[in-house]
């Protein structure tokens, strides 16, 4: 019993990692694109979150080219990290 809790414990350490990694990531890349700090996240989340919100500022080519990729990376960070939180919370530590 102890040791499927830990690997619950670690995989939600494990989507919790890979999640700030990626909303890192998006910060970084739309900072590059001259966003300000808080409409670079905001951009992020939407973006990972696949909310489809207009962007914040029109994007260049490389701009598009990032988002596109920061989309298909996250995707499936993002629901690792939802259901591994989901089925921790259903199933109870």
């Amino acid at each position: 019993m102890a040791r499927i809790k830990n690997r619950n414990v670690t995989s939600i350490y494990t989507a919790l990692v890979l999640l700030l990694f990626v909303i890192f990531i998006g910060l970084a890349g739309y900072r590059i694109q001259g966003f300000t700090l808080v409409e670079a996240f905001y951009q992020t989340i939407i973006t990972i979150a696949t909310v489809g919100f207009k962007e914040v500022h029109e994007l260049s080519p490389s701009g598009m080219i990032f988002t596109a990729f920061l989309i298909i990376f996250s995707f499936g960070i993002f629901a690792y990290a939802v259901t591994t939180l989901t089925r921790y919370i259903v199933k109870g530590a």
